[in-house]
């Protein structure tokens, strides 16, 4: 708080001046009554003391936006009901644009038989899909790349029609060149535990590859080398359910000869995991899509909505079942049951 120093003979309110102490005037004035400062009392300042000196308002905290890490979307699993969807695709399959898909469906309205009801991973969303939008100025539709490392999860809280009660949809979100670095060490595929925790399996096939005849080929041995790797490292269990995908339906349109052979094809990508790995999924579906459609080829979205219901049925994970187990105490003392006296327990 400011002091003011009673004004003397010597006194001088600039406090750099030494004509207090018998000095010259600072500010070069022979007859110190010219001086605007001779005579006057100085103002002294007290110092501060820093945890005071400002007072910091932090307001409200609000949670993060950003996907979860593994622990995070543990934890959410454990609150409520939750589909975690393990999505499998080399780089530039459609992995992320079939997640972002989904969203902004979401955002216009109901998607199938369901409707937004929450998401703890909004900013993770929201960067996902702006490339693919308009207000991003791109001239075709595109997709960050997922960095590689270790998986992160956007989460999605959803009521259907006919059940108000709130479901959460997981997406596990890794990078295509880890997935694929199983094929030649399968061993690699124990540290991602989406794969063994997933209610859905999801492999996904790209329209675009398969309109060329040597690359439908590389398709069909990325989804087989997968499954095998997956089950060489015992990430998979018969509980699960497998979605096998063809994205990027505007690519192949039915109605044109490499088209109409590009989806040909893919029946018979199909048609030969069922026979292989029939037995080993409780469920096999395919679903052609087209979450970023290039052009008028295919509507915004289509396939999602019966991919989406696929993936948010009723999980037919196995249940712990937890057994009553009878102790019998050997002393007498021991079997006596407590007597509820007046809202107090007497033996």
């Amino acid at each position: 708080m400011p002091l003011y120093q009673e004004p003397g003979p010597q006194q001088c309110a600039n406090p750099e001046c030494s004509v207090p102490r018998g000095g010259r005037c600072i500010e070069g004035f022979e007859d110190l009554k010219g001086c605007p400062h001779y005579g006057k009392s100085a103002l002294i300042v007290e110092a501060v003391k820093p945890e005071v000196a400002v007072a910091v308002h932090r307001g409200v905290q609000l949670p993060g936006a950003e996907a979860l890490y593994t622990a995070a979307a543990q934890a959410l699993m454990r609150q409520r009901p939750t589909s975690l969807i393990a999505i499998v695709g080399p780089h530039k399959s459609g992995k992320t644009s079939l997640i972002g898909g989904i969203y902004d469906l979401l955002q216009r309205g109901m998607v199938g038989e369901y409707a937004f009801a929450g998401s703890s991973t909004l900013h993770a969303f929201e960067r996902a899909c702006h490339d693919s939008r308009l207000a991003s100025n791109r001239d075709r539709p595109h997709q960050e790349r997922t960095q590689t490392g270790d998986a992160t999860y956007f989460h999605l809280d959803l009521v259907r029609t006919t059940c108000r009660t709130k479901r959460a949809a997981l997406f596990a979100n890794r990078a295509g060149e880890d997935y694929m670095e199983t094929h030649s060490d399968p061993d690699l595929a124990r540290s991602f535990p989406e794969l063994r925790k997933a209610d859905t399996l999801t492999l996904l096939a790209d329209g675009e590859k398969l309109l060329d005849a040597g690359e439908r080929h590389q398709v069909m041995n990325e989804i087989r080398d997968s499954l095998r790797a997956f089950f060489e490292a015992g990430q998979m269990s018969d509980w699960q359910r497998l979605a096998l995908v063809l994205t990027k339906v505007d690519a192949v349109p039915a109605d044109t000869e490499e088209g109409a052979a590009a989806r040909e094809f893919f029946d018979s990508i199909v048609a030969e995991v069922r026979e292989l790995h029939g037995a080993r999924f409780s469920a096999i579906e395919s679903f052609p899509v087209a979450a970023s459609p290039r052009g008028a080829a295919a509507p915004r979205g289509e396939g999602l909505a019966k991919l989406l219901a696929y993936w948010m049925a009723a999980p037919p994970r196995p249940v712990t079942a937890v057994a009553e187990v009878a102790v019998v105490a050997e002393r007498s003392f021991g079997r006596l049951r407590p007597l509820v006296v007046g809202g107090a327990h007497e033996a």
